[in-house]
This record gives structure tokens, sequence and C-alpha cells, in this order.
């Protein structure tokens, strides 16, 4: 049996563009193992998506240091894979699958790496900025992907009932207006607490929905100040359990981040604040995304994780003009029945 893998990016907002890439690896290969190989927020993500048959979690703690690419090759080595598509353009990750021996590694010309390929790609910058799932799909050589897409579980689908039951007890229901204050990428993509919290409020008054923040245990000091402000259920989820929560949500309100793409991949509208970094990398499911960017502002993008001056890209946004983008985001998911999620919760795979 054909057995492939899949080396995942690590930021989880790439790990779900690259389920297109995911989707036609399976229909290009119907009796082939497939593999994906990740960290643990990989794992997360990917649960119950129908067309992976093995998750190989490589712990983050293992890639550290210059060991970590004899840890992962030794992994990869048991996978007994024939193939395998290196979507980080690390040369760590190339190095470790040409430490493993695997025959067929394919990825993109990237820092020094290229020796390290059997076919390789020009660097992404070649082609300009263009969507992260076309990127991905380019390596097998499709350049019109499907659509993003997950699943959910039947565990993370019980964790979010029972969360919902808890916050009913206090009588606050769905449909919410979901709210990701947070980037794992750097500050530079944060929308100061007060200005977002306002909007926030604002966004509330013209809804009628009842807000709750969403945040990972890194960035709640952030979602607290910003609760602080604008007083809102904290909805301190799994990754996991975030799939399941967000379609009770009419819209979401988000950073560019891993949060933004999950919402996407389920059908929920969302309003994407960009600061820092070019919209035209997440292009994508645009029919249910409301995208706001200073356009006026010189220095971005910069793709900086810190903002060297006044992060003046997202700190200059007009509240109101961010409630007004909820209020059409929520028009754009009466597309869509509330509550319907893209995909039937899946059973429990091994892994």
């Amino acid at each position: 049996m054909d057995r492939i893998a899949v080396r995942l990016p690590n930021p989880v907002g790439d790990v779900v563009a690259a389920t297109p890439l995911l989707e036609i690896l399976r229909r290009q290969n119907p009796e082939a193992r497939l593999l994906a190989v990740g960290d643990e927020k990989a794992d997360e993500v990917l649960a119950g998506f129908d067309p992976v048959d093995e998750f190989e979690v490589i712990d983050s703690r293992e890639r550290r240091g210059w060991l970590g690419p004899r840890h992962e090759a030794s992994r990869l080595r048991r996978l007994m894979v024939n193939r395998i598509l290196l979507l980080p353009n690390s040369f760590s990750s190339a190095y470790a699958a040409w430490l493993a021996g695997i025959p067929e590694r394919i990825g993109r010309q990237a820092w020094g790496r290229t020796w390290l390929l059997s076919d390789s790609l020009p660097p992404i910058s070649e082609d300009g900025p263009r969507p992260m799932t076309q990127v991905y799909s380019e390596l097998v050589g499709e350049v019109k992907p499907p659509a993003i897409s997950l699943a959910t579980t039947v565990r993370e689908e019980t964790l979010a009932q029972e969360t919902l039951e808890g916050l009913a007890k206090h009588n606050i229901h769905p449909p919410f207006l979901g709210v990701a204050p947070g980037a794992a990428f750097g500050p530079s993509k944060v929308c100061p607490p007060g200005l977002l919290a306002e909007a926030v409020r604002l966004a509330v008054a013209k809804t009628g929905l009842q807000a709750v923040y969403f945040g990972a245990p890194s960035e709640m000091d952030l979602v607290r100040r910003v609760k602080d402000a604008f007083p809102a259920p904290f909805l301190h989820a799994s990754l996991g359990e975030m799939k399941a929560l967000l379609p009770h949500c009419r819209a979401l309100l988000t950073m560019d981040s891993g949060a933004r793409h999950l919402a996407a991949a389920l059908c929920v509208p969302q309003v994407v604040l960009y600061g820092p970094t070019d919209p035209r990398w997440t292009e994508f499911e645009r029919e249910l995304t409301v995208p706001l960017r200073q356009e006026k502002v010189p220095c971005s993008p910069c793709h900086k994780k810190i903002c060297p001056i006044d992060h003046r890209c997202l700190a200059t946004m007009d509240p109101e003009k961010i409630a007004e983008a909820v209020s059409k985001a929520c028009q754009l998911g009466n597309i869509l029945s509330f509550g319907e999620s893209a995909a039937e919760p899946a059973p429990e795979k091994a892994r």
C-alpha cells in the first residue's frame, strides 16, 4: 500500500488552510494510506477529519534544539512512508525527512534546503501573495483547491453541550457573537483591548447578540483586559471544543488568527481585523468574510510580530465601523440555518 505523509505547518490557521490539500490527496490516491504529521494543536484541529487515516504527533518540545530534526526523523522513519509533502519551509523539516530516508520529499525551495528535496517547487514569494490554500495545493498540481473544511467529534460536541448547559443556568443562550481577541503570531496582530471592547459593546447593541470571548491559555490576560472593559462570558475552550462551539455563533469578530480560520472552515461568518499582514494570503471563503483594514497606513503590511512604532494599523480603527461590519456579517449568516455546522460529528478515530 502506498503510504503518503503530509508534514503540516505549525500555526493553527495554516493547518486549516492545508485541509484542501488533504482532500485532493485523498481523491488522487483513494487506495493509499494518508498520514498527517504535526504538533498537538494540529492533531486537535484535524480530529474527525475524514481524509486523514492516521495522525502522528511530533511533540513540540522534541523539535527544539539542534537534535530536533533527528528526533523528528526517528518518528518519521517508523511511519514507513514512501512520499512526504513538506508544508513548512524550514530547513529542519526537510532535513528530518532526508534523515528518515523517505524516497520522495516534496516541498518549496527555501533556506538552502533544496538539496534535501527530491522534488522542489519555486519559493512561495515567486508568484506573489495568494491564498495559502492554493500555495499548498500547488504541491500536487492543483491551482483551484476546494474549500477549507473541518469536522467535530462526538467528544467535542459533548464538551460543547456541557458548556452550553452551564451557560444556560446563568440565562446565557445562543446565538452568540463570538470574539477572539488574541493572535499567536504576536502582539502586532492584536487590536488594543479598549478599542476592541468598545466595538463589541456597539456590535451587541446593533445585533442584540450575547457576546462571548474565546482565548487560549496564553491569551487569558488579554481577554481579561477586554472583558474588564466590556463584561461577557469567557469560554476558555480547547481547540476541539471551540470547533463545536463556533457554529453556535452568528458571527465571529476576530484578528487574522487561527480562530478566524476555524470559523471559516465551519461556515461561521467572520469580521477579520487585519493589521500587519496581507489579506491576500488568507483570501479564501470570502463569501462569509468581512475584512477590515486601514488602507491608508503606508507601513502595512509589514509582517512584523512587534510593531516598532505606534501600531497605527489597528490602533486607529473605528469601533463604529467594526460594529457595522459585525452587523453585515450577521446578515451573511442568514445564508445558513442557525447552528448548522459544516459537517456532522465524526466518531473518534484511533490515533
